[in-house]
């Protein structure tokens, strides 16, 4: 049975054209809302479709918030400073379905205590700082424009611009402006954040032309952000001058939770976006940078980070399920950590890195030519790493419990940082594990194409010796 919230937000989707086949919101245990099959549905079937009148968007933003902000601010930041001082009620609905300040703290890393954020993984950081920087341009302007202290300003200014008016009429209208809402910080960041998090692309080709940041190009929908995301499947949306439309991907069964994709993303990113992670996620992955960039950074005059930085390949160093032995960014780090700083030497890595080297070229380091000293070589110093990242996952898991009894953050904080950590643990744990295997399998492989080598050469002993 669906809350009264549900039955409001419903009741106004409908009446600004949006149409629900086969789902409808529901309240998941644990999970806040999502869209529930409420009949078996259809591979193929469209479920949602909300049209355009029905979307929020920079055309739908009052002009006297829009023209005040419009070159100052991103369309994010424009979108949340009326998501704050609209008070007109035609949202209520709407707005009341919307992640609560409560919600919001428990899983945006953004409004996490400082302690809790200096632990973040270091893809979590960097994508949190960005974050932060992006917020921090916006409420500038807007808080200039509407915050507390530009209350009475505006107020001035406006006194200003009426002078000469008729001064009942004057009297009115500073009675109204009186009345003008303003806007704290907390409240912009929460609104910043709620933007950030459910909006969708959405283009025309008249905001093409107003718009060019892709940034810019977005969409706030009524129901449609109550879709929850799943890593590799969901329904397809599609987009056209009559709004949205969404269409299963596959056939799903009452009551299955129908999701879409938000895209290829790593837990790191969802965490600091969305304030979640998955527990399976095909695209995720580990950033190795804050062990193995010591190791980098420690050459004697930083050879290797001038080189690294030179090629483009400083940092960023990654593995996940399908490349335990890292991606091709952590491959050159290695070569050129391990090739030495003579000119040979630097100049072999150099044409491996762009491409005029072999990638299986695997010797074994006695030939100064190739550059580096192989595969072998390559992954003991890998597999160094990820026992330093597997220690370091240890420790931050030990920080986080001292967190937890000197009453730093709150659980549901707490809860989801240490829960990433463990997944952190898991993935470096199982590259190690496969890595070990391989080479365990290649002594083995050795030692049978000795054992093969060995019985050739008794065999042509024998054949001599016959011979003679």
């Amino acid at each position: 049975m669906q809350d009264e919230t549900l039955q409001d937000l419903l009741h106004y989707a409908a009446k600004q054209g949006v149409q629900l086949t086969g789902i409808a919101p529901r309240r998941l245990p644990g999970r806040g809302y999502g869209m529930v099959a409420v009949r078996d549905v259809l591979e193929g079937e469209t479920v949602l479709v909300v049209p355009t009148r029905a979307l929020r968007t920079l055309a739908t933003v009052p002009k006297a918030i829009s023209r005040t902000l419009d070159r100052d601010v991103s369309v994010h930041g424009i979108l949340a400073a009326h998501l704050v001082l609209d008070e007109s009620g035609d949202y209520a609905a709407w707005d009341a379905v919307l992640p609560t300040p409560e919600d919001l703290e428990a899983g945006m890393p953004l409004l996490w205590p400082t302690k809790l954020r200096e632990l973040l993984p270091t893809p979590a950081r960097n994508a949190l700082q960005r974050q932060q920087t992006k917020l921090n341009a916006d409420w500038a302007a807007v808080k200039a424009a509407f915050g507390d202290g530009a209350a009475e300003g505006n107020k001035k200014k406006d006194r200003d611009r009426d002078r000469g008016s008729d001064k009942d009429s004057d009297k009115d209208s500073d009675k109204d402006k009186d009345k003008r809402k303003t806007l704290t910080k907390s409240d912009y960041v929460r609104a910043w954040l709620l933007v950030n998090s459910r909006t969708f692309y959405y283009t025309t080709p008249r905001s093409e032309a107003a718009l060019p940041s892709h940034d810019d190009r977005i969409a706030m929908q009524p129901v449609a952000d109550l879709f929850n995301h799943a890593a590799d499947r969901g329904c397809r949306a599609a987009y056209a001058a009559q709004g949205f439309s969404f269409v299963a991907d596959r056939p799903y069964s009452e009551g299955d939770e129908v999701p879409i994709s938000y895209g290829a993303h790593a837990n790191d990113a969802l965490l600091v976006e969305y304030g979640f992670v998955l527990a399976d996620n095909r695209w995720d992955e580990v950033a190795l940078d804050a062990v193995l960039v010591p190791r980098l950074a420690s050459s004697p005059h930083d050879v290797v980070r001038d080189d690294l930085e030179t090629a483009g390949f400083w940092g960023n160093y990654m593995i996940d399920a399908a490349t335990p032995g890292g991606c091709y960014r952590t491959q050159v780090a290695l070569r050129r950590l391990l090739c030495g700083n003579g000119a040979a030497q630097r100049t072999a890595w150099l044409q491996f890195v762009e491409g005029g080297g072999n990638e299986d070229d695997d010797d074994d380091g006695d030939n100064e030519d190739t550059g580096h000293r192989g595969r072998d070589e390559r992954e003991h110093v890998l597999l160094e790493c990820l026992d330093d990242m597997a220690e370091l996952a240890h420790k931050t898991l030990t920080k986080i419990e001292r967190l937890a009894k000197a009453n730093v953050g709150t659980e549901s904080q707490r809860s989801l940082l240490a829960l990433r950590w463990r997944q952190v643990e898991a993935m470096v744990a199982q590259a190690a594990k496969k890595l070990r295997e391989g080479e365990e399998a290649g002594v083995v492989e050795e030692e049978e194409e000795k054992q093969k080598e060995g019985t050739k050469t008794k065999t042509k002993t024998k054949k001599k010796e016959a011979t003679k």
